[in-house]
């Protein structure tokens, strides 16, 4: 079959999955993947950043940068960074932002300027993710969004706070901060709101994550047939925030309950896990310690 000339192909609708076993399994499978993203020549854009960064590469690409991702967290206290946490968040006007603060200043970033350098990362962050769909390639050239010219603006000035560094490693450094940004400001959020009462903050902060998980779904696109069946080609969502309410798997899942065995699957599984999860729960730590004193 063929299409009209001109005509719009409307694309099919992802296949969702929501168990959590099988949700576990499709992450655990390499045959479901992240399509790369084109990386165009450097330029201290938002489109140059996703096609330089590992999340939104593939294959060796991906391994590579990930590893990059990997070595710059190895280095990282995490007992210091949650103590620096705790003191930034007692009486800071936006607690949310104070994660991606005290990361910004253990990455390079001079202490002094470490709240300017999460305005710029929360400037960037919103732009990071690529368009579900590719724009219609006879679409008229327009300018950059607003978004994407607030999120470049910010890439500019996360650069120069981090002293110009080269490609390589501004694509390191700017990934894992606009990663780390919304997704701790929401951890932060979703566990001060919890009606949790007096328990540890690693549990209250384990329970948030199975319970209200800052990233609910997960896209993937299988580049050949994956497990249970999912045809080559097929774009599978990964419903996280449903996975980690499974009642097969969940004792009254929908009650907030601190201290279960943390098995959520909010920071993923498989060849593609979060790699900064014990950097995120050492930051999201130190600030609910310091709100609910």
């Amino acid at each position: 079959m063929t299409s009209q000339p001109n005509s719009a192909a409307r694309p099919a609708q992802p296949v969702v999955v929501s168990r959590y076993d099988e949700v576990r399994a499709l992450l655990a499978d390499p045959a479901l993947t992240v399509p790369a993203v084109p990386r165009p020549p450097f330029s201290l854009t938002v489109a140059w950043l996703r096609g330089a960064v590992g999340r939104f590469a593939d294959g060796p690409v991906h391994a590579a940068r990930r590893a990059a991702s990997v070595g710059v967290l190895a280095g990282l206290d995490e007992r210091a960074l949650r103590a620096e946490a705790f003191r930034r968040a007692a009486g800071h006007p936006g607690p949310e932002l104070v994660p991606v603060e005290v990361l910004a200043v253990a990455l390079g970033v001079r202490a002094e300027d470490g709240a300017r350098a999460a305005r710029a990362v929360a400037a960037l962050a919103p732009a990071y993710l690529p368009p579900a769909t590719p724009p219609s390639p006879v679409a008229s050239p327009v300018q950059a969004a607003p978004d994407d010219a607030a999120a470049d603006a910010g890439l500019a000035e996360l650069s120069r706070l981090l002293g110009d560094p080269e490609p390589e490693r501004l694509a390191v450094l700017a990934g894992l901060l606009a990663q780390a940004c919304a997704a701790t400001a929401d951890l932060v959020r979703n566990a001060l709101a919890a009606d949790a009462g007096p328990c540890p903050v690693e549990d209250l902060l384990a329970e948030t994550l199975r319970h209200d998980p800052p990233v609910r779904t997960l896209r993937r696109v299988a580049v050949r047939q994956a497990a249970g069946g999912v045809p080559a080609g097929t774009t599978v969502l990964l419903d996280v925030a449903a996975a980690n309410r499974d009642p097969h798997v969940f004792d009254d899942p929908d009650r907030f309950r601190p201290g279960r065995s943390p098995r959520h699957l909010t920071f993923g599984a498989g060849p593609r896990p979060c790699p900064a999860e014990r950097i995120a729960l050492a930051l999201a730590a130190g600030v609910v310690e310091a709100i609910r004193r």
